[in-house]
């Protein structure tokens, strides 16, 4: 057995492992930790955040953290050809990683209880390391990053996941960060933390599906790809239930040099076909957006709001601080549609130009939806019909916040619907069909699956 296979099998071993004496109650866990500390967060204008000043730019005192510029955008793709929006720059390459250990034989996650002032229930589990440059070089002057060392070059240990992938594209402007699961040795003693803890990945899905995960952790956990083994292990565990069993298949599948190859011919024809020209602009350029002092908004109250923030928390590596966020208007959704074919299960995604995407497009959940950004049903997106299929084709319902450190009250509804395998699903051309075996391989390989697509694909841990 390959030694990656052994590893897809390790990882495999522990999504079906729901139990650990590590951590025996994870809900009781976070709710403990959550109890532990103090927090607020306040919402204030934005000319009253310390060392922020607005000009053409939203912009920190010392030149790091984000900006929040103007953008101007014209394309070909959707309904509106072309716009104007505030949106969050940050250059840096943030590192969000993993640790993982074998404990009695199977893969544990060190995963940490983490506030973020945007998360409507505050406090969820994070990666063992979730740091932009100018937070972990200490810009903000607070503590140390806990367990950095493991992730650095030349203090690391073995690597088995490092991917450089995007971000919220409506949101963030070419936004990339370092996805790392990185393994110790079972006999390494690993420092005690208070807010972190191991768990399996089998215990982090029941999370997932109770929206404990952040967003940052899931987009860590969307790299990890299983085999179907024949280990002794494997074959004394079961899936939680035949579609759980669909999807680990559909990690094995479509993984090949072949496959690959033709999803990025049919990826790079859709580029062919889809045009993105941005422009940096200064905020007061864009006519159809307010700024008024407290906060920058659109004259509609449409898309999201620029707002500032006061937070206090005493779990913070920063005490006290305030910052600019994003606040989205309400009612995100984002859906796969699943299929059996020939047994096999595939998900519909598709090619979508997104404003802040570094090379034009990326593959996206079958259906995407903002509605700030839909003025009417003209605008909706193609398959919103299939939003309402009857509860027993539902294999997934949840609600997922994402990135609290940047975006307030910023959930997103997570839908998996399966559709029959006789019924054909008329879809235009820059749709097509995956495994979840083919995503993994594109992820590897560059900035082809967008973040919306990969939280959804966590939550099919």
């Amino acid at each position: 057995m390959s030694t990656s296979t052994s590893r897809a099998d390790d990882f495999l071993v522990s999504a079906l492992t729901t139990i650990s004496a590590e951590t025996e109650d994870p809900d009781f866990f976070l709710k403990e930790r959550f109890a532990t500390a103090s927090y607020r967060v306040d919402e204030v204008p934005l000319e009253s955040l310390t060392a922020w000043q607005v000009n053409d730019r939203l912009v920190h005192s010392s030149g790091r953290f984000f900006t929040v510029e103007g953008l101007s955008v014209r394309t070909n793709f959707g309904p509106t050809p072309q716009w104007s929006q505030p949106i969050i720059v940050q250059p840096d390459i943030g590192i969000l990683g993993i640790l993982v250990k074998k404990i009695n034989g199977v893969y544990h996650f060190l995963m940490q209880v983490k506030m973020e002032p945007g998360n409507t229930s505050l406090v969820q589990y994070a990666a063992t390391v979730q740091a932009t440059q100018s937070n972990y070089q200490r810009i903000h002057g607070g503590r140390p990053t806990p367990y950095l060392e493991y992730f650095l070059k030349g203090t690391r240990r073995r690597i088995l996941v490092d991917r450089l992938l995007s971000e919220h594209a409506s949101w963030y402007l070419h936004k990339r960060n370092r996805n790392m699961v990185v393994e110790i040795p079972p006999d390494d003693e690993v420092p005690e933390s208070d807010d972190f803890t191991w768990l399996t990945l089998g215990q982090l899905r029941r999370q997932l599906a109770l929206g404990n995960v952040n967003m940052n952790a899931r987009t860590v956990l969307a790299c990890i790809s299983y085999a179907v083994a024949g280990d002794l292990r494997v074959n004394r565990l079961t899936a939680a239930d035949e579609f759980h069993a669909q999807a680990i298949a559909s990690h094995n599948l479509e993984r090949s040099d072949v496959d690959l190859a033709a999803a990025m011919t049919w990826l790079i024809d859709q580029k062919e076909v889809f045009t993105l020209d941005v422009r940096r602009i200064g905020l007061p350029d864009m006519s159809e957006w307010i700024f008024d002092g407290g906060s920058i908004r659109h004259r509609d109250g449409r898309y999201f709001r620029i707002i500032g923030l006061s937070v206090e928390a005493t779990s913070r590596e920063v005490g006290t601080w305030s910052q600019p966020m994003l606040e989205p208007v309400p009612g995100n959704l984002v859906a796969f549609i699943c299929q059996r074919q020939s047994g096999v299960l595939r998900i519909l995604t598709q090619a979508m130009v997104q404003p802040g995407t570094t090379d034009r497009l990326e593959l996206a959940p079958t259906i995407q939806i903002a509605p700030g950004f839909c003025r009417d049903s003209r605008d909706l997106p193609p398959l919103v019909e299939y939003l309402t299929s009857p509860i027993s084709r539902v294999r997934l319902d949840s609600v997922q916040s994402e990135d609290g450190g940047r975006f307030h009250r910023a959930d997103t509804k997570h839908l998996v619907l399966e559709i029959p395998e006789d019924h054909h699903i008329e879809a235009p051309d820059n749709y097509r069909w995956m495994t979840l075996g083919l995503l993994g391989r594109l992820m590897r390989s560059g900035y082809y699956v967008n973040v919306e697509a990969r939280s959804l694909m966590a939550c099919l841990l």
